[in-house]
Order: C-alpha cells, then structure tokens, then sequence
C-alpha cells in the first residue's frame, strides 16, 4: 500500500512570483516532475501540500490576508488537476483574527481544504494564547486537522547557528507545550493537531518539562506525559537520531509519514526514509503500516476511496512540467 505524505510542500509559480514581490531572501526550488520523482520512488501514493507562511514578511492585514488567500487558491487549482495524488492544508494568516476566520471558511466550503497549516507563534504570541480562541472554537467546530510548522523564533536570531537547525525544532516544541500548558488541547478536543518534524524536542523533553512544570509552575503532575497522544507526529526530517525517542515515547498510533519536500531536498527525504525503512521493533505487527498510511487515513477519511490504481493512473496520465 502506497505512503501518505502529510507534510508536502509545493513553491508554485505563482506563489514564487508572489514571494519575489515582497522581497522574500529565498525561494524554494519546485518542479512538478521533481515531486513525481520523489513521490515514485518513496512510494508516495497521495500527498497533502501545506506551505508555511512567515508572519514577519506582512506589515498590515491586507497584504496578508491577500497572500494568504493567493497561496492556497494556487495550491487548490493544482490539487484539482490530479485529485487522487494531492490534497490541501491552506494556510492562515495570523495574527489577524478575522482574516483567519474567513480564510478558514473560503478553505473549507469553497476549496475544499482537507485541513489548515498554523505557524506556532504570531509574534510572541504562541498557540495556547488566548489570540487564537476565536480561530480553535471555529477549527475544533470543523473537527480540523491542524499542521502546526515552525518558523524562525521571534526576537533576534543566533547569528553562528542557522535557525533552521534547532530554532524551528523549538518552536514546534513551544507551540505544543503552550496548547498543553494554556489548557487548548481541553478546551478544543475535537481538533487534530500533527506537530512537524517529529513533534520538534517534545518527544525528547517531554520528561524534563513534566517534572520542572510541576515541581516549579504549579502545573498538575503528569500533564505533560498525558499529552503526548493528544498530538501527532510526523517523520520529516526526523531520521536515525530522532526516531527511537519517537516511537519509544509516543509509539506507532501517533506518527504518521512526511518529507517536507520540497523545503527538504532529495536526498535528504530518501535518508530520512530510508532510516523509516530499518527494523524497528515498534513498528511490528501493523505498526508500520499505520505510520505509512493508516493514520492518514484516520486523520483524512477521504482519502480512503483513492485506490491504488487511481493513483498510479493520476500519476502517470498527469504531468505538469515548470
């Protein structure tokens, strides 16, 4: 049975276009028969596309909201034309509330969306702050399934250390400690939050931050532990290193597979499975099917009327070539 990708990014024309516009430092190389390379010999049958959008690039709501709206309008006219390979996670321009909102109705009701992408701050604000009650109350009304991809920490950067080596693991991790600290993941229990990169340190750390939360913040003992199955966690960029704390600490009914393509380039994704691919003993016995796919499929029900067939039909008879 093929994977499920769902943590795929997608840099389209339009969106490189836009994020030249606003004077973006980079943009990320995509091809459409790039992804059909990766996606073919990873044995990726669908993949969900998601694009992480810094808060930091918009000065007022407008530009935001209208990059936002951009972004994922692009992605879901490119879902469309192979809709038994891809899916949709639009994502949200916060911190602006309303915008949100309203993004979160166009994703759903006209694009279709199967779920949205959070960055875990907007400013210093993080996910369990009370900024986002408005957009969970209408996410967990939605049943939502909620990427949440890090960013680069606010406030100053460590000049010696690029962010992406350790500030987007811990921002991942803020995010999710803040939802389990603020009392989120209680007030909201019909939200389905993956946390990227393989939940960050959290996995990791999860001990250290149960014993000091209550020993020093008054935090219930064990809140921290109890949370861990609250989340899921996907496999981008984890690999060797951070696997066995991941399927030791939150095991198989928790993880579900991603890349990061394209953010992560090729060899890095065929590493990071190929770690995935060795003898695991907590992927025994159906586990590693529920990483490959199954979980998806609790998480995205729709997806389970794309056969196999289907799939190697859409990617053989649809190529689009930038």
């Amino acid at each position: 049975m093929s994977r499920i990708d769902v943590h795929h990014h997608a840099i389209l024309p339009e969106i490189s276009r836009l994020m030249r516009e606003l004077g973006a430092p980079f943009t990320i190389p995509w091809s459409a028969s790039e992804t059909d390379r990766v996606m073919a010999e990873h044995d990726i049958g669908v993949a969900i596309i998601s694009n992480a959008v810094p808060g930091n690039f918009f000065t007022d709501a407008r530009r935001s909201g209208t990059f936002h709206r951009a972004v994922n309008v692009a992605v879901a006219e490119y879902v469309a034309l192979q809709p038994h390979r891809f899916g949709l996670m639009s994502a949200l321009p916060m911190p602006y509330v309303e915008l949100a909102l309203e993004e979160i109705r166009y994703s759903y009701d006209v694009l279709g969306a199967d779920g949205v992408l959070l960055v875990p701050h907007s400013g210093e604000s993080y996910l369990g702050d009370p900024l986002y009650d408005p957009v969970f109350e209408e996410l967990n009304r939605r049943s939502a399934v909620v990427l949440v991809h890090p960013q680069a920490l606010p406030g100053a950067a460590a000049a010696q250390v690029p962010y992406v080596l350790a500030d987007f693991l811990l921002d991942t991790t803020r995010g999710a400690l803040s939802l389990i600290l603020s009392g989120a993941l209680d007030r909201y229990p019909d939200i389905r939050f993956v946390l990227s990169h393989g939940g960050g340190f959290l996995p990791y750390a999860a001990t250290r931050a149960d014993l000091l939360s209550s020993a020093f913040f008054g935090v219930e003992p064990g809140l921290v532990a109890r949370s861990l199955d609250r989340f899921y966690y996907d496999t981008a960029l984890t690999g060797a290193s951070a696997l066995p704390s991941l399927l030791s600490t939150v095991g198989p009914e928790r993880v579900v597979f991603g890349t990061d393509w394209c953010a992560a380039p090729a060899g890095a994704v065929r590493e990071v499975v190929a770690a995935l691919d060795g003898p695991w003993p907590q992927l025994a016995g159906g586990g590693r099917e529920l990483v490959e796919r199954g979980n998806a499929l609790r998480l995205f029900p729709r997806l389970a009327g794309k056969t196999e067939t289907t799939c190697l039909r859409d990617a053989t008879s649809s190529r689009l070539s930038v």
